[in-house]
C-alpha cells in the first residue's frame, strides 16, 4: 500500500509503526531498455526495521520478481497453505511468507547491503495474519500498473 505523501508505489510487509521491510519503486534501473533482461530492473531502497534493527538499503530490484512475489502470495491468500517468496536475483533481499493453520503468517527474510561481499540481516516478523495479505497484494498491483513487466525471458 502507497501513503498519501508518496509519488511512488510502495510495498509494505509488516506494519508502518511496526515491524516491517518497506520496498520503495522509484524508476526504471534503465529507463531507455525496453527488453526483458535490462529493462525491468527497478530502483527500489529498501528500509527494515525488525525489533532493535533499522536500516535502508539502496536496492534494485526486477519487475517480474515483484510479480511472481504478488502471484505466490494470491495463491498463499486463496489457500491458506504453502509459501510465498521473493528472491532477488541479486540476493538483496529474500522473503518467505507462509500462513499457519490458525490464519498467523510469518515473514522469514534477509537484506544485504552489498551482495556478495557485505553485511547481512537475517529476521523475522510474525506479528501478522492472513487479514494483511491483501494490502500487500494491492501494493504489488500497483507496481505492476506503474511499472509493468517489460518483454519476455
Amino acid at each position: 500500500m502507497s501513503r498519501p505523501d508518496s509519488d511512488h508505489p510502495e510495498v509494505l510487509v509488516g506494519r508502518a509503526r511496526s515491524e516491517h521491510v518497506l520496498i520503495r519503486i522509484l524508476a526504471r534501473l534503465h529507463p531507455g531498455a525496453d527488453d526483458y533482461w535490462d529493462g525491468n530492473w527497478l530502483v527500489t531502497p529498501i528500509e527494515v526495521r525488525v525489533r532493535g534493527f533499522r536500516g535502508n538499503v539502496g536496492a534494485s530490484l526486477r519487475a517480474d520478481e515483484l510479480r511472481s512475489f504478488r502471484k505466490a502470495l494470491e495463491e498463499l491468500y486463496s489457500s491458506l497453505s504453502g509459501e510465498a517468496v521473493l528472491e532477488s536475483m541479486e540476493e538483496w533481499l529474500t522473503l518467505r511468507v507462509s500462513v499457519s493453520g490458525s490464519g498467523q503468517v510469518l515473514v522469514r527474510g534477509a537484506v544485504v547491503d552489498r551482495p556478495g561481499t557485505g553485511n547481512e540481516l537475517r529476521f523475522e516478523i510474525d506479528e501478522l495474519d492472513q487479514t494483511d495479505l491483501p494490502g500487500i497484494i494491492d501494493a504489488l498491483h500497483e507496481v505492476e500498473s506503474s511499472f509493468p513487466v517489460l518483454g519476455t525471458p
